[in-house]
């Protein structure tokens, strides 16, 4: 029975290690400046809060418009779904909202959300400037539901940001969700999302 149990237990490690969502650069790999500890002010700055391009080799013509409804620079750095007024007018230019960033040590970013070039909103998140050039955003968000990997399943999404060679902001999302029933497991939608703001400033 106990021999039983640790393989069970090996078996759930396993395949919860396998499913965590991966970065993959493979769109922007081109596109994006390293980063190291001197010039860290890289990160510093005002960004807009909708995307001006998506990253996606497979799709060239991604539609763009229609990202801006789903996508904002403020919920994509912080993992934090806030509810904002008529997106329609936030995209028509009608209502300004910005991001500003400040990544004072390779450890720390201060995210600053405005309207109208008001501070509405601000937190620090941890993070870590990796040997790619990368800061990996320390927020992993994962919520499993029922008994994971038996009877039911684990969602989670990480992101990590750069800078592009044209001095904008790249977000780079990884996303993977999983499920299973008596051990038959499936795989639902796991992507990389990635996408470039434009600096302000």
């Amino acid at each position: 029975m106990k021999k039983k149990l640790r393989i069970f237990v090996l078996l759930l490690v396993t395949v919860l290690v396998s499913n965590c969502a991966s970065f993959s650069k493979k769109d922007f790999k081109n596109d994006y400046t390293k980063i190291d500890e001197s010039s860290l002010i890289s990160f510093n700055g005002k960004f807009t809060f909708s995307p001006i391009k998506k990253f996606d080799r497979k799709t060239a013509h991604s539609n763009i418009e229609t990202s801006k409804k789903y996508i904002n620079s403020y919920n994509y750095i912080t993992n934090e779904s806030l509810k904002f007024e008529d997106i329609d007018s936030i995209i028509n230019g009608l209502v300004d909202y910005h991001i500003e960033l400040k990544l004072s040590n390779t450890t720390q970013l201060n995210v600053e959300l405005f309207k109208n070039n008001y501070s509405i909103k601000k937190q620090q998140i941890k993070g870590e400037l990796k040997k790619d050039g990368m800061f990996y955003l320390h927020n992993t968000f994962l919520k499993c539901t029922g008994i994971p990997y038996l009877f039911g399943g684990c969602n989670n999404n990480k992101r990590r940001i750069a800078i592009s060679k044209n001095n904008n902001l790249i977000i780079n999302e990884a996303v993977d969700n999983t499920g299973a029933f008596l051990f038959l497991f499936w795989a639902g939608p796991s992507y990389n999302g990635t996408y470039e703001f434009k600096r302000l400033d």
